[in-house]
């Protein structure tokens, strides 16, 4: 949960201090997830700007801090990503 919302654009803070949120379904189970509902520009924080002129700077934040998420944890459990 630190790793994205470390990564995540920050504008009002909402995305980053209420929309990213964590629960525990079960015993085995760990949902780290943005809340749609609290944010719901956030695919545009992560997509080219195609209606809009000039370069989305946060392009592509959600998609890296997912790879460095996968990253720790394989490192945390002595395990490996597999394609």
């Amino acid at each position: 949960m630190d790793i994205l919302r470390k990564r995540s654009p920050y504008d009002t803070g909402n995305l980053r201090l209420n929309a990213i949120k964590i629960e525990f379904p079960n015993a085995d189970t760990c949902r780290i997830y943005v809340d749609e509902n609290v944010a719901p520009y956030m695919p545009y924080t992560n997509e080219e700007w195609i209606n809009r002129s000039g370069d989305n700077p946060n392009e592509g934040w959600f998609d890296e801090a997912v790879q460095e998420i996968m990253q720790y944890l394989a490192n945390k459990t002595q395990g490996e990503i597999k394609s």
